[in-house]
């Protein structure tokens, strides 16, 4: 009896929590984008920064622009992307948005990540 009360009890606690889609529409991208928008969110990427400084696969971890080349600099300030960044993202768009928020947003990053060129 005391077991079956506690199975009951811990079917209700599950079904109140989210599940990991529900909480990220991560899971509802392609593959291709999901890779990319992982390698952006962790900075476990191939872009300078990582290869320079975890890796020593480079030597500069600069950016043509001369700034560290990380996720956050190619989303939001690199001049060398800002006209692709413009016409994706018309309007000013926090980072936190580009990276976990809803599927559009999501989709706009990995294709902005995708059409830069940029080994990701």
């Amino acid at each position: 009896m005391i077991l079956c009360e506690l199975v009951n009890i811990k079917t209700i606690i599950k079904n109140k929590r989210k599940t990991r889609a529900e909480k990220d529409d991560y899971h509802l991208l392609q593959r291709e984008e999901q890779v990319v928008l992982l390698r952006l969110r962790t900075g476990h990427n191939r872009l300078n920064h990582h290869m320079a400084t975890k890796l020593k696969l480079v030597r500069s971890p600069l950016s043509p622009c001369g700034k560290n080349q990380t996720a956050e600099h190619i989303l939001q300030a690199c001049p060398y992307h800002s006209a692709l960044r413009d016409t994706i993202w018309p309007e000013e768009t926090a980072l936190q948005k580009k990276l976990c928020g809803p599927k559009e947003d999501l989709e706009r990053t990995a294709r902005f990540a995708l059409q830069s060129g940029l080994t990701i």
